[in-house]
């Protein structure tokens, strides 16, 4: 199809200058003057007019013959063809192109579209952007309401102005929240996004982006830092190195608000020079001291001796200080990291299955090494007809839990990798001749040096092994599971993990699940005798178990102090030893008693009676001195037999709870001891408030792990110039942004509150007087079509 280019004819004095200091030019804004030598594509060629023309013709279409446009309008419209189908004088299909151009601001249409061929000027365009665009930035009412929604909180409508600060602020969120470089809002693609959906917002420079982002920082700490005032926290803290060779100390805070709602904050994210134990709890101080933080329930680390060492430091530090208000004088602050310890047991116990876990590693990795390996794969389940919709996965070897997800795949497709291990000329038996493969420290693969053969494939025994490793482990990666949570409470949970770890280990050690005196049974039986050593390292005795964990069981209302004795019991201890080890954690929960109540309620609660003998004299003494003659001496012989008598009443709200029935559940996964502690601590208000705090004790440090990952993100091989304290404030700040709400007292006793009551019961009275003082309103006509019903002037005596 021939094509045909059409250019009109130039009328005389068209020019390709625009001169925008001429009185014939409109007026523009001084944005547009500014742009007004901007070069941009040239336009079709044309005749070059003299410059007394050229002076009359200002605002007409440039010049194609110099290529150059020199009016600020091609700023703020975009050239585009505009293609007409005809037929020339013998019949024949051509294509006319018009040259046209359309405003960027403007949606699309007929409204800010202009032809700019040689007899069209471009004071139509200057028109349209001085006057009549309603969508270019300066021409825009920032006056005008916009109606606006937040998906993330229920779609909520409301209708806000234009405010640039606002929307910094939200630009600033997107860098944090989704881990952005500061740079971002300087690249094309933002700025055209920009733009199309939001014209009148003006895109800051990375420079004040920062700033920005550094002062909502700084307020937002401030903030934060009067809301953690109000609580008792429980921290969690470890230590990372970055792609920078720098080491950082993650430090969480932990707590449940007056809702009953659990919190985690993440409050820093320094710089620490290195691992000893003396400089750990000096940091760990100076991070306190820094956010005014002087009440901590416990912290939690995980299990090195440099924590030990730090928290031994810190608890005689704070024992030293006026300004702390330690619980017990910190006697129970120090919580060891319930995941970290599990890893280490199974980390432990697994070096006897190496060679088989690592034959069913290299059967996953040929599986997963390239699409074509991938097909075959398929192609012999569904040979072997395997209900299995999904597929294997590879693990990762320094997480034990990885390895278990992996086994666990691997089974369900046994039959599938033992058909393809029988064709020995297959290529997945060739794959298992090959030299195993080396890689340096950088993770980059290196030629084999000792020519030894991959290990593999799995045989029959190997895929005995994993059965029972993980019919074995299943129980320890559920707990690790429980304990990573940090959401919701785990401390009332962790007692009964511990025991069931405990009780797994000792079950493969004298009943091995395949009594046949194999070899897969004794390396199975040496792997548990491995984990048993372990633990008994950390777990040695009830008394290696921080009470702390024991009492979030006691304030479980389906456990309390039973199933604590229950389950020393069951452990095979005497009863004089049950009966001490009772004793001991029903003592220290009245001790966690007598330390509240003076706080929550000023002493007003009864205390804990010495004996009974003591409690008796006292009340007839009082009795004998309020209360005379025969009547006063039959309610102190009343009082004596109720107290020798087993109907006696409870005085002390640890003994009425305790005493309470148990709460029964069923389903363990239904219980919110949260939302129990919510309706009933009103009952029991000296141990809701320690329930609040003890509850909020982390028995894991994966919410401080967390951070690493977000710091790998963050301080990345193209991000490493960031400076420690951007760091710490991007870190912190995204953990601010995605936590929920903290909810706070609104309704306190205060003389504001008082005034405000009164006020709105003045109002009431004076609107309940106006209307008994206005007049009856007329009865309703009758109905039909009576003189009566009729009559408008009847009046009521």
């Amino acid at each position: 199809m021939a094509r045909e280019k059409k250019t009109a004819r130039p009328r005389p004095g068209a020019s390709g200058l625009e001169d925008s200091s001429t009185a014939t030019s409109p007026a523009s804004p001084p944005l547009l003057e500014a742009a007004s030598q901007h070069e941009v594509v040239s336009e079709p060629a044309a005749s070059q007019p003299s410059g007394s023309e050229a002076a009359a013709s200002v605002g007409e279409a440039p010049s194609e013959k110099s290529g150059i446009k020199r009016s600020f309008v091609w700023d703020h419209f975009k050239v585009y063809d505009k293609i007409e189908h005809a037929k020339d004088a013998s019949g024949k299909d051509i294509e006319i192109v018009h040259k046209r151009a359309y405003c960027i601001y403007c949606p699309r249409g007929k409204v800010g579209d202009f032809a700019i061929e040689s007899s069209n000027g471009t004071s139509g365009m200057i028109r349209h952007i001085n006057q009549k665009c309603r969508y270019y930035p300066p021409n825009m009412d920032k006056s005008q309401k916009n109606l606006v929604g937040d998906k993330f909180k229920g779609n909520k409508l409301t209708i806000v102005p234009y405010n640039q600060d606002d929307y910094l602020e939200a630009c600033v969120e997107m860098i944090v929240i989704d881990e952005l470089p500061f740079s971002f809002v300087e690249k094309i693609g933002f700025n055209r996004f920009c733009i199309k959906v939001c014209p009148l917002f003006d895109v800051p420079s990375r420079r004040k982006l920062c700033r920005i982002f550094l002062s909502m920082y700084d307020t937002s700490k401030k903030d934060l830092k009067k809301t953690l005032r109000k609580y008792r926290l429980s921290l969690t803290t470890d230590t990372w190195t970055s792609v920078q060779n720098v080491n950082y100390m993650v430090l969480t805070a932990h707590f449940i608000d007056i809702d009953w709602k659990m919190h985690k904050r993440v409050i820093n994210f320094c710089v620490i020079q290195n691992h000893q134990g003396a400089t750990i709890g000096k940091l760990i101080e100076s991070c306190l001291v820094q956010w005014g933080i002087e009440k901590v329930m416990c912290l939690t680390v995980d299990n090195a001796s440099a924590n030990k060492s730090a928290l031994e430091w810190l608890v005689s530090r704070m024992n030293n200080s006026a300004s702390y208000e330690q619980i017990l004088s910190g006697k129970y602050m120090h919580v060891r990291c319930t995941a970290h310890i599990t890893n280490l047991i199974v980390g432990h116990g697994l070096k006897r299955l190496q060679k088989s876990v690592l034959a069913i590693r290299n059967a996953v990795k040929f599986v997963r090494s390239s699409p074509k390996r991938l097909d075959f794969f398929k192609k012999t389940v569904e040979r072997e007809k395997i209900p299995c919709k999904g597929l294997v996965c590879l693990d990762v070897p320094t997480r034990w839990n990885s390895t278990y997800l992996m086994m666990e795949a691997s089974l369900k497709f046994k039959k599938a990798f033992t058909l393809m291990a029988e064709d020995e000329d297959s290529s997945f038996a060739n794959y298992f001749k090959e030299p195993d493969e080396e890689y340096d420290e950088d993770g980059n693969l290196i030629p084999s040096k000792n020519k030894r053969n991959r290990v593999g494939p799995p045989q029959v025994e190997d895929w005995q092994k994993a059965e029972v490793f993980v019919e074995f482990l299943r129980v320890f990666y559920d707990v690790t599971l429980r304990v990573s949570a940090s959401l919701h409470p785990t401390v009332h949970t962790t007692f009964h993990d511990v025991i069931t770890m405990e009780k797994n280990i000792d079950n493969m050690l004298l009943g091995p699940q395949m009594p046949t005196g194999s070899e897969t049974e004794i390396i199975l039986i040496d792997m548990a005798a491995n984990m048993r050593s372990r633990w008994f390292k950390y777990y040695g005795s009830f008394h290696e178990i921080n009470h702390m964990v024991i009492i979030g069981l006691v304030l479980d209302a389906r456990f309390k102090l039973k199933n604590v004795t229950h389950t020393f019991q069951t452990e095979g201890l005497d009863d004089d030893e049950v009966q001490r080890r009772t004793l001991e954690i029903k003592t220290l929960l009245f001790a966690l008693y007598d330390q509240y109540v003076m706080v929550v309620d000023g002493g007003r609660h009864l205390q804990r009676q010495q004996s009974p003998g003591s409690s008796s004299s006292t009340l007839t003494s009082r009795s004998n001195h309020s209360r005379g003659g025969v009547r006063g001496q039959l309610l102190n012989n009343w009082k004596k037999v109720v107290q020798e008598s087993s109907e006696a009443v409870i005085a002390h709200e640890v003994d009425q709870y305790l005493d309470a029935p148990l709460d029964p559940t069923d389903d363990e996964d239904c219980f919110d001891i949260l939302c129990w502690w919510k309706i009933n601590g009103c009952k029991f208000p000296v141990l809701a408030a320690i329930a609040r705090d003890v509850l909020g004790i982390q028995t894991s440090t994966v919410a401080s792990e967390s951070c690493f990952s977000t710091g790998g993100r963050v301080i990345d091989c193209f991000r490493s110039s960031l400076t420690p304290r951007t760091v710490e404030g991007l870190i912190c700040m995204q953990n601010w942004l995605l936590g929920d709400d903290i909810a706070e007292v609104v309704d306190d006793c205060s003389i504001e509150n008082l005034e405000f009551y009164e006020e709105v019961e003045q109002e009431h009275e004076s609107t309940a007087s106006s209307k008994t003082n206005v007049c009856p309103a007329p009865n309703p006509r009758a109905k039909g079509k009576g003189k009566l019903g009729a009559a408008s002037n009847v009046i009521d005596v």
